[in-house]
């Protein structure tokens, strides 16, 4: 029996661009996730992740991550995962000694572009928007793995009236 093996698409996308697909998704719900390939949690959690939201007709779903394009394309051949991964900030200038953090970065992205709160949003956390991109869950870095999980399955089970 032969498995089928899913793999991530990553696209280099800028903040304009990314907020208008966000925001003009038909979808009634828009999942947001933080990634970063070096944090042990997006490491744990995003395989689960993307296969728990996988099949979800009624949301869109947005992988953001701050990193080089390069150490995604790495990250991704040896996860084995579908989902489409948006890489921000590739236009940045680049220092022979960088203080630059992926985390920080994503999350200032999602604050000033989306209004979503991110002071408690790390690497792994996620929101999911409204189709009136309204914030109405959203995880954040003090919470344990079980909270974690039963938000995002109380999540993909959201049903409002329109």
């Amino acid at each position: 029996m032969m498995t089928e093996r899913l793999y991530a698409q990553i696209t280099c996308i800028g903040d304009e661009d990314l907020v208008s697909k966000v925001q003009n998704s038909d979808k009634r719900y828009k999942f947001i996730y933080v990634f970063c390939n070096y944090c042990q949690a997006s490491q744990v959690r995003y395989p689960e992740v993307v296969k728990l939201i996988h099949d979800n007709k009624d949301m869109d779903s947005f992988f953001i991550c701050a990193q080089d394009s390069s150490e995604i394309a790495e990250y991704v051949d040896t996860c084995k995962v579908a989902s489409t991964m948006y890489v921000i900030n590739q236009n940045r200038k680049r220092k022979m000694v960088s203080f630059y953090n992926p985390i920080k970065a994503t999350c200032k992205f999602l604050k000033k572009q989306l209004g979503v709160d991110t002071d408690k949003m790390g690497a792994s956390d996620f929101c999911v928007l409204d189709k009136d991109n309204k914030v109405i869950a959203q995880t954040n870095w003090a919470m344990n793995d079980e909270d974690y999980f039963k938000l995002l399955k109380e999540s993909l089970n959201i049903r409002s009236a329109d």
